[in-house]
């Protein structure tokens, strides 16, 4: 969870979903950073750092009333895991539940999160 939460009118980064990977293994948008403003804190005691957004697009905007925080971290997974020397090679996934530090898509962050 961020150090604060940001107040209503301040800007955020929210990531996006992209589109789904055509047969041929093109997409036609990938998952990218875009502007956000904070248009509403939902006060969810289940989800404290989830927001409001209006996110900025390219090709229009975008509002969503319940978008959660997601810092970017790598998860760790198992101790135990046999695979762990393969960890990000090639694969951004494992079984034991580590995954590859990135922004999940649909989920906001600080622009101090980020070089972006």
């Amino acid at each position: 969870m961020p150090e604060r939460l940001p107040r209503i009118g301040e800007t955020v980064h929210y990531v996006s979903h992209g589109t789904p990977f055509q047969a041929d293994g093109s997409q036609a948008y990938t998952s990218r950073c875009r502007a956000a403003i904070v248009t509403e804190q939902t006060a969810d005691p289940d989800h404290p750092a989830q927001v409001g957004l209006a996110v900025l697009n390219p090709t229009g905007n975008f509002f969503h009333r319940t978008v959660p925080y997601h810092d970017g971290n790598a998860t760790e997974g198992a101790e135990d895991c046999p695979n762990r020397r393969s960890h990000g090679n090639p694969f951004r996934y494992c079984a034991c539940g580590w995954v590859e530090a990135s922004f999940a898509a649909g989920s906001w962050h600080t622009l101090e999160d980020c070089d972006a």
